[in-house]
């Protein structure tokens, strides 16, 4: 019996092969979650106090001393006081994932969770991509190419 196929046939398999995985996308994926359970004012964390940190150190050090001390957690920002609400944070969060190239592509309940799925190109993917980009823009040829007439 003989084999139908040709050498160049042979030949052409593994770089049609190779050809398919670089060009279909590899990713990374990042899910989170969030509880929607509404939260109660009281079980909002409180703004930082210096007498009341005073009175659990007994009076050791001075409301005045733990202010001086610690100026960023005793800063008077009545602001800083007020919970921000909860479409702002969230904003702000999906901001960051997209600066840090994520790509929001799916949000799902399961029980009191919001489920948020990401994808973004992967890291070594992408570094691939750029050295080849690179390669090409200097005029370096792959291996593959030099065996072609």
């Amino acid at each position: 019996m003989t084999d139908s196929t040709s050498k160049d046939d042979q030949t052409k398999t593994p770089e049609s092969s190779q050809q398919i995985e670089e060009s279909s996308p590899q990713w990374e994926y990042k899910v989170i979650h969030i509880n929607m359970n509404q939260v109660k004012t009281e079980d909002l964390p409180k703004p930082a106090n210096p007498e009341v940190a005073s009175q659990k150190l007994q009076g050791s050090l001075s409301p005045e001393f733990i202010k001086k001390q610690f100026p960023t957690v005793y800063k008077n920002n009545p602001k800083a006081a007020q919970p921000r609400h909860p479409a702002e944070q969230l904003q702000d969060f999906l901001n960051t994932m997209g600066r840090d190239c994520w790509e929001l592509i799916e949000i799902s309940e399961l029980g009191p969770l919001q489920m948020f799925f990401f994808k973004r190109p992967s890291r070594l993917a992408s570094a691939q991509t750029s050295a080849q980009e690179s390669e090409d823009k200097a005029g370096i040829k792959d291996s593959k190419d030099t065996d072609k007439p």
